[in-house]
């Protein structure tokens, strides 16, 4: 039926629907438009048969995927917005192919994992998904059985292929920007709790940017364990920046409480925006795409029949990108630091959620 509408042979839509490179472009597009419209979803059961069939391997894979989350609560994990557009992602990109992606929650086996393990065993369940702990940790679940990977640097050990936020370009970037705005004091405002969480990479992107752009002093970086509102002043009045990168947006709130105005006394620039409203400016991280690239990175073992832990663990880094907004000061910013920052983040937006839903 596919090929009867687009006019073309059984084989050029199939080389189409798994986005072969001998099919142009256009056309393997356009075949897929037409698939879509006609209801067509892969069949990961098939692909993996196919799959199997070349390597001499019979298939014995199911169409679930597992999410697994290790917070102290079933749905703790929901109350961070990266964490919701990761698993947004990754469910779309989990349908798109034909998979299902189901939650499960370690509390359910009583934190223990080999009895979740065995849980998903029993379900028929090979791949799964080690979503982010809210602070670093382990989970030692039987991996010879499983297809594997999760995101960012939350989870200590073992080590899986996992997606990640480009965090030491965008650190970099958010300080070029409010160098381009005039901003010459650019302090540093994150918990060092938060940042342990990405391997400690936008303190090492804000230390070297400010490095080479000759603004750096110690007194501008301020990295306690956590963040405190009275510290974090004492710390404002003593380094007197004038822009701050951070995390935590309850910083314009606690300088709005103490008098000092955003932007019009300092500028402030986050590093994991909710939203890229404009509200605020700084690093919108592509955290759907990254989801994606989870799905990606599982199922691509599952068609290659790999089980257990990787022996080279594999690292997709995700650009996110800047948003111009209202906590910066209303300046022409400087071309010469605007081309720098677009050299260091490509801004393509989700492209990764959209590749061709066939792993094959």
């Amino acid at each position: 039926m596919i090929a009867d509408e687009a006019g073309v042979s059984r084989a050029a839509v199939s080389m189409a629907l798994r986005n072969h490179p001998r099919i142009p472009e256009s056309t393997r597009l356009r075949i897929q438009k037409i698939a879509r419209k006609l209801g067509w979803k892969p069949n990961p059961l098939l692909a993996e048969a196919m799959s199997a069939i070349r390597a001499g391997q019979p298939s014995a894979d199911r169409v679930t995927l597992a999410w697994i989350s290790t917070d102290d609560t079933r749905d703790g994990w929901r109350h961070s917005h990266f964490n919701l557009r990761c698993f947004a992602g990754a469910q779309q990109r989990a349908e798109n192919a034909g998979y299902r992606l189901d939650q499960f929650w370690l509390g359910d086996a009583d934190g223990n994992a080999t009895r979740l393990s065995e849980i998903l065993y029993t379900r028929g369940i090979a791949g799964i998904i080690v979503g982010p702990f809210h602070d670093r940790g382990r989970i030692a679940m039987q991996w010879d059985r499983f297809a594997a990977a999760t995101f960012a640097h939350t989870l200590l050990s073992p080590q899986l292929h996992r997606a990640t936020d480009n965090q030491f370009a965008s650190a970099r970037v958010s300080v070029a920007r409010l160098h381009a705005v005039g901003c010459r004091r650019i302090g540093l405002a994150l918990a060092a709790r938060l940042d342990h969480r990405v391997a400690d990479q936008w303190t090492a992107g804000y230390l070297l940017e400010t490095f080479e752009e000759g603004l750096a002093h110690p007194k501008l970086l301020h990295r306690p364990p956590d963040l405190d509102e009275a510290e974090f002043i004492r710390w404002f009045k003593r380094a007197k920046p004038d822009a701050i990168v951070g995390t935590d947006k309850r910083i314009i709130e606690w300088l709005a409480t103490a008098g000092i105005r955003v932007p019009d006394d300092v500028a402030f620039a986050g590093l994991d925006l909710a939203d890229d409203s404009g509200e605020v400016a700084g690093i919108f991280q592509d955290a759907s795409a990254i989801g994606a690239s989870v799905i990606d990175l599982v199922a691509g073992q599952l068609l290659r029949h790999e089980r257990g832990l990787p022996e080279v663990p594999r690292t997709v880094v995700i650009d996110g990108r800047w948003v111009d907004g209202a906590t910066l000061p209303a300046t022409k910013p400087d071309p010469e630091w605007v081309e720098k920052s677009a050299m260091l983040l490509a801004t393509g937006g989700t492209a990764a959620a959209n590749l061709p839903a066939l792993y094959d």
